[in-house]
């Protein structure tokens, strides 16, 4: 398993650097953010300012008196409440994905904190949901129903907001009717933490898999089970892709076994959610 330290580092500084690329749109008048995030609350501090800084935060008078750059930062008063949905079971810790789970999870916090929103983080788990601490290991619970664990999640006192959901899950056979329950929290984004063998796995001659209580299974991994699997991966992560863009969420495949700048490129590419403030 890799160690997660080296992504830890490269998001304490990264995080003062990141924002939400689109702000939520409210439902009713003062509800989401406004598309500039500066000016809007009360003035905080000066502070430097340097080369690709929002030239309209200079502060002229600052200026003029004393020859200095200097840009007026506010608080930002919007609320964009953030609800973390975290799928439990054993998958979730297999191979590097426990500490790419991790880097995630520290990711948002990190940010829900420095932009002063709101968050809680749930677990999936059994078919049902709970309130999870950051020290708890999603890996060690069981998995089951998700609708009936998405029924169980309390919408923030904030109202709906942008929610993350962090799964490996790719068998939803029917988004209409397991994930419904995502639309009354907010606007979903759904962030996969695969690894290469299971989005394109190459053939291995036999295998045998056990699990707990369960009989054993032998067979012969080959280039038509490969191609097979390959064709049934796609559809289902097309139909989990197409039901969240249908109703204004995003589907995102993070390589688990990646780590550092290399892992959250896709959460910072242009179609991503979030995106680096220059300065």
């Amino acid at each position: 398993m890799k160690d997660p330290s080296s992504s830890f580092r490269f998001i304490e500084g990264l995080v003062p650097r990141l924002r939400w690329r689109n702000p939520l749109q409210g439902t009713s008048p003062g509800q989401g953010g406004a598309p500039l995030r500066s000016g809007s609350g009360e003035f905080e501090e000066h502070t430097r300012w340097c080369p690709g800084d929002d030239l309209s935060q200079l502060d002229l008078k600052a200026w003029l008196r004393l020859r200095q750059r200097w840009t007026r930062t506010h608080r930002d008063d919007s609320s964009e409440p953030l609800t973390i949905l975290i799928d439990g079971g054993p998958s979730m810790g297999f191979g590097p994905r426990g500490s790419t789970v991790e880097i995630l999870r520290r990711l948002l916090r990190s940010m829900a904190r420095a932009q002063h929103d709101p968050c809680r983080e749930w677990i999936l788990t059994d078919g049902n949901a709970r309130w999870i601490g950051a020290d708890e290991d999603p890996s060690q619970q069981r998995r089951g129903s998700i609708s009936s664990a998405l029924r169980e999640v309390h919408r923030t006192a904030s109202g709906p907001g942008r929610v993350i959901v962090i799964s490996d899950r790719i068998s939803i056979d029917d988004p209409h009717e397991q994930l419904q329950g995502l639309l009354r929290l907010g606007t979903p984004i759904w962030i996969s933490p695969w690894l290469g063998e299971e989005v394109s796995p190459v053939p291995l001659g036999t295998v045998r898999l056990e699990a707990t209580d369960e009989p054993g299974w032998s067979g012969t991994i080959d280039n038509t089970a490969c191609r097979r699997y390959r064709q049934q991966f796609d559809q289902q992560r097309k139909r989990l892709q197409l039901w969240l863009t249908r109703r204004g969420g995003l589907h995102l495949h993070l390589d688990a076994a990646e780590a550092g700048e290399t892992l959250l490129r896709p959460l910072l590419h242009r179609s991503g959610p979030l995106e680096v403030v220059a300065g």
